[in-house]
This record gives C-alpha cells, sequence and structure tokens, in this order.
C-alpha cells in the first residue's frame, strides 16, 4: 500500500505563511493498493485537492468510482465534499462508508451544508449518485480490493478508527480519539473532565482493549496527536490525545510505525518541528518509528521511512 497525505490539521484549516512545511489544510488521506485502487479517509478540506488530482487521471471515462471511509462528520473532516471535483461529473459513484450514527446524519448533513444559502449547489443536484453505508463495530468488510474493520473510538457524539489490510501489510487511521483514562465521550460535548462512574471505566476499558486488538501488528498506524502533554493538561475533554498517549498504545499493539497526525491549527511549522526532533529522539530508543505527517506526503506501507516527502506543494 502507499499513503499519500493531503490534509493534516485539525479543527480548522490553516494555510499561511506559518504552515508551509508541514501544511494547512484538515483530515484527508489517499491509500493506494498495488492493482491501483484508490481509498480515500476522511474529507477534510485536503479533499479539494485530492479530487482536483482524481479528476485528472480519469480522462475521458465514462463512468468512475471513489471510496471514501469517515472517521466522523465533524467540521473538520467532511467540509472538502462540496468541493470534491469528480462530484460534478456525470457517471461518478461516490461510496462513503462511517459509523452507524455519522452514516445515518450523512446524507442530512451534506445536504444542510450545500443549501442554497451556503452554496451554490445542492446535494439533488449534484451528478454524482452517493450510496451510504454503515460500518458495523469490529466487523470486518471489503472495499474494491481493501480489508477494512472499524473500531469505536473516544471522542464526542463518537468516531471510528480503521485497520486496512492489503497486500499482505497493514496500516490503521485512529482519528479522533482521547486516551482511555480521565474522560468517557458521549453524545454530547463536556465543558470540563466529568465523574467516572464503574460502568464508564468498563467501558473505556473495553475501547482501549478493543483498539489494541485491532492495531495488533499493524505496520503503520496514523495517529490523532492534536495537543501536546502540556495542553492536553488543560484539555483533556476535548477529545484528542497527545504523542506521548499514542507511542504507548502503539508500542503495546506492537506497531511498527506511527505517524503523527492532526495537528493543533495553532502548531506552527517551528512547533512541529520541535516536537518532530523530540519524537526523533524517542524513536531511537523505541521499537517504534515516529514520523510527523506532512501535507504532500508520500510513504509506502511496509517500508520504514517516507518514499517521497516533498513538503507542501502547489
Amino acid at each position: 500500500m502507499e499513503l499519500t497525505f493531503w490534509g493534516v490539521r485539525g479543527s480548522y484549516p490553516v494555510p499561511g505563511p506559518h504552515t508551509v512545511r508541514y501544511g494547512g489544510q484538515t483530515s484527508c488521506v489517499e491509500v493506494r493498493n498495488r492493482k491501483g485502487s484508490c481509498l480515500i479517509i476522511d474529507a477534510g478540506t485536503g479533499l479539494r485537492a485530492l479530487g482536483q488530482k482524481l479528476a485528472r487521471e480519469r480522462g475521458t471515462a465514462e463512468t468512475w468510482s471513489y471510496q471514501f471511509i469517515l472517521s466522523h462528520v465533524h467540521w473538520d473532516h467532511i467540509q472538502g465534499l462540496p468541493f470534491f471535483e469528480p462530484a460534478y461529473v456525470e457517471g461518478t459513484h461516490i461510496s462513503i462508508y462511517a459509523g452507524a450514527a455519522a452514516a445515518d446524519e450523512l446524507k442530512g448533513v451534506i445536504g444542510g451544508i450545500t443549501r442554497h444559502e451556503f452554496f451554490p449547489m445542492p446535494l439533488d443536484a449534484v451528478p454524482a449518485e452517493f450510496s451510504f453505508h454503515e460500518v458495523a463495530p469490529l466487523v470486518p468488510f471489503d472495499v474494491d480490493g481493501f480489508k477494512i474493520v472499524g473500531v469505536p473510538l473516544n471522542h464526542p457524539f463518537g468516531a471510528v478508527g480503521y485497520r486496512i489490510d492489503a497486500d499482505g501489510t497493514s496500516m490503521a487511521y485512529v482519528s479522533d480519539t482521547a486516551p482511555f483514562t480521565e474522560v468517557l465521550h458521549k453524545t454530547h460535548f463536556l465543558h470540563g473532565p466529568e465523574a467516572l462512574s464503574d460502568d464508564d471505566r468498563k467501558q473505556l476499558a473495553k475501547l482501549r482493549a478493543d483498539l489494541v486488538g485491532v492495531l495488533r501488528g499493524c505496520h503503520t498506524a496514523i495517529y490523532d496527536t492534536h495537543f501536546t502533554a502540556e495542553e492536553y493538561a488543560r484539555f483533556p475533554h476535548y477529545g484528542h490525545s497527545t504523542p506521548e498517549h499514542a507511542l504507548e498504545l502503539c508500542a503495546e499493539a506492537g506497531v511498527k510505525r506511527l505517524i503523527l497526525y492532526h495537528h493543533a491549527p495553532a502548531h506552527s511549522d517551528a512547533v512541529m518541528d520541535e516536537i518532530a526532533r523530540s519524537f526523533k529522539v524517542r524513536s531511537s530508543t523505541s521499537k517504534v518509528d515516529v514520523v510527523v505527517a506532512k501535507e504532500r506526503m508520500t510513504m509506502g506501507v511496509g517500508k520504514r521511512r517516507s518514499t517521497t516527502d516533498p513538503g507542501v506543494g502547489p
């Protein structure tokens, strides 16, 4: 498999002079297998540039299909959908896979953000045909040569992580999630940490155990590391993790390579350089290779380092 990162930020896009090298677009990753199938993970603002590339690849083909898996429907993970160029071409079919709550809401969410007050083309007028599919927790399914299993994460209103197997190797996408200790996220946003009941602790333990099980033996894990340790101490109820949390869990699961991802919008290139330096040192003393995601970075799964790292180009 081969990965290309089209958006690596969380919360909202921040392209500009302070994010030139790591990128400012929100969550979107392209996965390719050996036969050339394309799987798109999340549909943040990075999807616009990916859609332009896919439209060029399509050429004069009369029909084409695109497969998406979504972690959840928070704004930074779907904002690119109305700007996905192939959706405006006749003969396009778009299949979107998401957790139960997201799958139920997704058509309404996309319809809402493309209402005429906000966008010139309503969903019903888009030429592409859409289909929406529910991902059941821990139940494997196949999409165009990829074997995929979803696992629930600890995030407000829920999110789904994914393990993806193809070409004799495996990767995982774990965004967004909080750790599985101080806070259990449910169907509301928290104003601060809430007291945990015994049932809450059991749920957290199961969420963590299920995630470790799904990650077990994965070569590469793309993981939500939105916060530094100091930031997490102030905002443990926001639903995001730190590199330390991710490294601990990935080491336990036997993951070979951890990719730090979903960077906070306030983290400039200078801040990201410092995080990269710190975890390069940790990587040298750990069994887990740590890489910081950059926009337009391409890497093979099954290889230790990126095959190409062009930074952020036009």
